[in-house]
Formats: structure tokens, C-alpha cells, sequence
């Protein structure tokens, strides 16, 4: 009886677990996404800012964000059907600030950092970034698995 009633309280305390932290948008997660799953949209090589080839994959499905429609760009390492994700790039366009600043707290929880135009989310699994605005009525989302440290570093500098 007792083991019983201790098995009912840890299901419970399982119930109240937390989420999950998220770990890309979509159907594009960090780690898991690999060129080969994508088979909308168009790809293409492109060299990263670092000398490494990546590809892009651009005209995806647009995603809502914050009542506003996104383009989505995608890119990999490498070429391979195998090449992981690398980063989740969304154009948010007719964007307004405060809309997706409010959607990015929701989705990720409170930035660890802020700028006038931008700021910054972390957690295991993920680093983004927004431009709010990246230029006059469209905002940019960086999203990029934490282990891509070069390119969070370019990014930050933009």
C-alpha cells in the first residue's frame, strides 16, 4: 500500500514538471533537423562568414509569429543529407516591436540581454536574437543551436 501511494505521488510530481525548453520552431529542431528532412522550398551552397560551406534553404513555409507572418530561411553544415541545422532565420514581416518582443518572452522566456534594437535568449538547446526592427517594417529572428559559437558571435556584433 505504501509503495502504491508513493508511485501515485511521484506520477503527481511529474505532472507538475516543466516544460520542455524549446529547441528550434516548427518542424525545425536543434538538434534533429538535417538537410535531408527538408523537402520544400529551394537549397543552395553558400559559405558562411567563417569559410565554412553551408547550405541555404529559403521559400520555406512561412510560420505566424506574433500575428505576423515570417519568412523562414534555413541553413546547414555542409551539403549532405546529413548536415545538421545550423540556424533558423525568420523575416518577420509588417513587423512591430513590441508584438514579437512579447511572443519571443512567451516562447522563450525573459532575454538575458538587451539593447535598444535587440535582444537576446539562451538556454540548452538554443541562442536567438532579435533585430527589432532589422530595418523599417521588418524585424529579423536569429535562432542557432548553442554549439554555433562563431556565428552567435558574428550576430551579436551586427
Amino acid at each position: 500500500m505504501i509503495a502504491r501511494a508513493l508511485l501515485v505521488v511521484l506520477a503527481c510530481a511529474a505532472c507538475d514538471a516543466a516544460a520542455p525548453e524549446p529547441s528550434g520552431i516548427g518542424s525545425w529542431r536543434f538538434p534533429h533537423t538535417t538537410r535531408g528532412d527538408i523537402k520544400t522550398g529551394v537549397c543552395q551552397p553558400t559559405d558562411l562568414a567563417d569559410g565554412r560551406k553551408a547550405t541555404w534553404c529559403f521559400a520555406q513555409t512561412p510560420v505566424r509569429i506574433g500575428g505576423r507572418t515570417a519568412d523562414v530561411d534555413l541553413y546547414f553544415l555542409g551539403a549532405e543529407p546529413t548536415a545538421r541545422l545550423i540556424e533558423i532565420q525568420l523575416k518577420v514581416r509588417g513587423c512591430h516591436e513590441d508584438e514579437l518582443d512579447q511572443w519571443m518572452r512567451t516562447a522563450l522566456g525573459p532575454p538575458f540581454a538587451t539593447k535598444p534594437t535587440r535582444s537576446y535568449w539562451k538556454n540548452s538547446f538554443l541562442w536567438a536574437a532579435a533585430l527589432l526592427p532589422s530595418e523599417p517594417g521588418r524585424c529579423l529572428v536569429h535562432l542557432l543551436p548553442v554549439s554555433e559559437t562563431a556565428e552567435i558571435a558574428r550576430i551579436t556584433q551586427l
